[in-house]
């Protein structure tokens, strides 16, 4: 997990040289470090700390990419102002030791030799970029840096899709095997993560649609690396929108199912009222305090009077059975 680095909030910083190799900064010579002419810089930010938005507010960016960083609105864009990116992207909660299903936002601002990442809590995408740093990729530019974050991204997201379509595979067979007990509520937590990040990625998929096509963009490498993203997306939501899918018609199969067991136990009970209704009848028949009763004076008659409501029972089944009722 990442942790702080520097009062001012920074979780971690490293320079690019010009073959895009990577070498972690000491924050303590930060200043220096951005007069250096040579290469360019990624510094990662904890907004949580206070202390990180006075050094962003006073950052070597335009008004708009610090307006951008510091902004506490997280809907999701993506802006190109001149030579500068800035903007704010979904990435899935990194919770201890394992990827969380929640999706937080990061906030970016990139120019020629700068780019500034800054997040409230820590990010799965992030945090495999820089271990991919620290394994020896490289990357020659900041927007290449920014590509492979938002490919990581996508990355992960896949892997929840297919994490998402595991679960169903395990509501499927316990459906079919009718145990439907527990796959409701299961199936209501896929079914909402699903719609959740569905969302998320059309908002995403529309951003890098909508860079394709502006004029003002000269960069043909950002035009590239757009349209490989957007088609990467694309994809992602076909796959989530199958989930998505395939979750409704797995609830639909589980209403139609709960629907026929709820109708297989109403006709069991209606059965057994209809063959008690004729044994009810006799039992108050002799239950009546009244002269001349039937079987009163004679040795057997509970007996006679038991023989009498299974009879009427029976008669009542049989008569079910020859009427097609059952």
């Amino acid at each position: 997990m990442d942790q702080p680095l520097a009062d001012i909030g920074i979780i971690s910083a490293y320079r690019f040289a010009s073959d895009g190799s990577a070498t972690k900064l000491d924050v303590a010579n930060l200043d220096t470090e951005l007069a250096d002419p040579n290469g360019w810089l990624w510094l990662h930010f904890n907004l949580s700390n206070r202390r990180c938005h006075d050094w962003l507010a006073s950052a070597a960016l335009s008004d708009v990419a610090r307006e951008t960083l510091l902004d506490a609105d997280e809907h999701i864009r993506l802006d190109i102002f001149d030579e500068e990116i800035a903007g704010v992207l979904p990435d899935l909660h990194q919770e201890f030791m394992q990827e969380g299903d929640d999706l937080l936002r990061v906030q970016f601002a990139i120019s020629s030799r700068l780019m500034i990442t800054a997040r409230r809590k820590p990010l799965r995408a992030i945090e495999l970029t820089r271990r991919a740093l620290d394994s020896g990729r490289k990357f020659p530019t900041p927007v290449s840096l920014f590509d492979a974050i938002v490919d990581q991204f996508a990355d992960v997201i896949g892997r929840y899709s297919a994490s998402l379509g595991d679960e169903l595979d395990i509501v499927e067979n316990h459906v079919l095997h009718d145990e439907i007990d527990d796959e409701r509520l299961r199936l209501g937590r896929v079914r909402l993560q699903a719609i959740r990040t569905r969302r998320q990625l059309s908002q995403i998929r529309a951003l890098f649609h909508r860079l394709e096509t502006r004029e003002d963009v000269e960069s043909e490498t950002l035009l590239s690396a757009m349209r490989k993203l957007a088609q990467k997306f694309d994809a992602l939501d076909y796959e989530f929108s199958a989930i998505y899918e395939r979750a409704r018609l797995l609830q639909d199969e589980i209403a139609g199912r709960m629907t026929a067991i709820t109708n297989r136990r109403l006709f069991t009970l209606s059965v057994l009222t209809a063959c008690m209704l004729p044994s009810t009848l006799v039992t108050g028949f002799f239950g009546m305090n009244t002269k001349d009763m039937p079987f009163q004076n004679g040795d057997g008659g509970t007996w006679y009077a038991l023989l009498l409501v299974i009879a009427a029972g029976a008669l009542t089944w049989w008569l079910l059975r020859r009427t097609k009722a059952l």
